[in-house]
């Protein structure tokens, strides 16, 4: 009830894989659902393993960010479009 959602997804991302370099109109919201230690999120530079211990991370997916999973699982996430921007920034 804490933020208006859009579309959502469940996203898999096979071990020693990785996104290219991007942006998206929009921050996300993400709940670790499967992962491991090599799974990570990069975003402006900074780089974040997301657990799957119920945590949901509103993730500013507006900025430059890729992921990669480099462990030897792989990695499900429950994700969402939040459609008003928490982290106050244009578009």
């Amino acid at each position: 009830s804490k933020y208006k959602l859009g579309r959502m997804r469940i996203l898999l991302k096979e071990p020693r894989s990785t996104l290219s370099w991007h942006r998206d109109p929009e921050p996300r919201l993400h709940i670790p659902i499967i992962t491991n230690p090599g799974s990570i999120m990069v975003i402006d530079n900074v780089a974040k393993h997301m657990p799957a211990d119920g945590t949901v991370t509103i993730t500013n997916n507006t900025k430059f960010h890729n992921f990669f999973n480099g462990g030897e699982q792989a990695r499900i996430h429950l994700v969402a479009c939040v459609l008003e921007n928490p982290f106050n920034e244009n578009y």
